[in-house]
C-alpha cells in the first residue's frame, strides 16, 4: 500500500520504504502491524500520517525511545 502513495521499497529490505524530493526524505520501517517512521521534518511525518490514516486505522506512540535494543534519544 505504502507504494500506492508514492514510497519506493528498499532493494535490500523489503520493509523498508522511503520517499523523497530534493533534499527531504521520509523513511517508514514495517513490522507486522507496527511503522517507525523518519524524517527530515516534523512536517513529512504529520502528513504521513494523514495519508497512511486515510487507508488504514492508526494509534500515534509517540516519539521513538527504543529500537532493536538501542536507546534513541532526540536533540
Amino acid at each position: 500500500m505504502l507504494t500506492h502513495l508514492g514510497f519506493l521499497c528498499c532493494d535490500v529490505d523489503q520493509a523498508i520504504f522511503f520517499q523523497y524530493e530534493g533534499w527531504a526524505i521520509i523513511i517508514v520501517l514495517v513490522h507486522v502491524d507496527d511503522c517507525t517512521i523518519a524524517a527530515t521534518s516534523i512536517t513529512l511525518i504529520a502528513n504521513f500520517k494523514v495519508q497512511i490514516s486515510e487507508h488504514v486505522d492508526i494509534t500515534d506512540l509517540g516519539k521513538l525511545h527504543w529500537l532493536l535494543g538501542i536507546e534513541i534519544k532526540h536533540d
